[in-house]
């Protein structure tokens, strides 16, 4: 077979009906209904079902076809045609044909796999719940299966055209792509650095880059004005929930601006990115100063769906007999609260202070 003819499963619609095709993936399932044998075939791109049908394949082709397991590796040659009234398949993008196979390749085998791989039901019309309880050690030690997933390969599929998104309009907007050296000296940052011996020079070290922040201002001195990378960045510290020991971030820099250029410029892109996750964003993004942010929330980094402001009521409490506050009051300070209506009895001094 010549793979350079081969195509995508979800490339076929209902306008390819009659045509000769290649297709190549991965058995997601398959059922067999006496002399016809039905089977979905996965790609990156999605499934489609294929049928091994004696009156059209080789008594070969068929007796090959019976023998498939889920996730075997195979490549089919064969004409689309549209399904029959009755038997389409609304959950697939390719729901309304099937591929009527002539020809059939076994790539690879399968053994038992350690966890189930489909997603997908062979029921016309049916989705399974879609995963098992699998915990996530195990999905980690065989990652390659997991990535055969929809939901994980959809991810991926996902941060690459958000990739893509950001590589287009900032290339519009006059911004460089360049790379940055990732063996380097050590320089302050928040973590520690993760450390990689020099062969070169024994007892020396490189550090790994917590960020490209000084190579990015020395190309501003350098005179490029405009530079992004997507960054791969290495901070060895305690992992938490928004915190991993490797990480890549958009990382941007440009010279002679102010600062209505980089919110357009933020905001624009945000747009856009959300786009493609079919969210679309309400314009123009709310603003506030530094000052607003902490008087009305206490934080320099508020999150605005909490909608809870602080109120001042230092003017509640100008004679108050309450000590800690009678000193604050004396040190010039300010007395603030939040106000939950009708939610004074559930509000403990227990559940308050934890």
């Amino acid at each position: 077979m010549l793979f350079a003819e081969r195509i995508f499963c979800s490339q076929l619609t209902t306008s390819d009906v009659g045509r000769k095709v290649l297709l190549a993936g991965w058995v997601d399932a398959f059922r067999d209904h006496g002399g016809l044998l039905f089977v979905h075939l996965r790609d990156r791109s999605g499934i489609i079902q294929i049928v091994f049908n004696p009156e059209v394949a080789s008594s070969e082709v068929c007796l090959q076809a019976a023998s498939l397991r889920p996730e075997y590796c195979i490549s089919v040659r064969g004409e689309v045609r549209k399904r029959l009234p009755g038997t389409e398949n609304p959950n697939l993008k390719t729901g309304d044909i099937e591929l009527i196979v002539s020809e059939l390749t076994l790539l690879s085998e399968s053994d038992a796999l350690p966890f189930a791989v489909s997603e997908k039901a062979m029921t016309a019309g049916a989705v399974t719940a879609g995963s098992d309880n699998v915990s996530e050690e195990l999905r980690l030690q065989y990652r390659y299966l997991d990535i055969r997933r929809a939901s994980i390969r959809d991810n991926l599929m996902a941060r690459h055209r958000i990739f893509q998104c950001a590589r287009q309009f900032l290339d519009s907007r006059g911004f460089v792509e360049i790379e940055t050296p990732v063996l380097t000296m050590s320089t302050p940052e928040g973590a520690r650095d993760y450390l990689v011996p020099s062969r070169v020079h024994p007892q020396s070290f490189y550090a790994l880059p917590q960020s490209p922040q000084l190579f990015k201002q020395l190309l501003m001195i350098g005179g490029m004005e405009r530079y992004f990378q997507m960054a791969r960045c290495f901070r060895d510290e305690d992992l938490r929930p928004n915190r991993q020991p490797e990480f890549t971030q958009l990382d941007i820099e440009a010279s002679f601006i102010d600062e209505e250029f980089l919110y357009e410029l933020v905001e624009e892109l945000a747009v856009r990115m959300f786009e493609i996750g079919g969210i679309t964003l309400p314009r123009p993004f709310p603003r506030m100063t530094y000052a607003e942010a902490i008087d009305t929330t206490g934080s320099d980094r508020p999150d605005l769906r909490f909608g809870l402001r602080f109120v001042d009521v230092t003017n509640v409490f100008p004679n108050t007999n309450y000590s800690i506050f009678r000193q604050i009051l004396q040190r010039g300070g300010c007395i603030k609260g939040i106000n939950i209506k009708g939610q004074s009895e559930k509000l403990s001094k227990n559940v308050l202070q934890n």
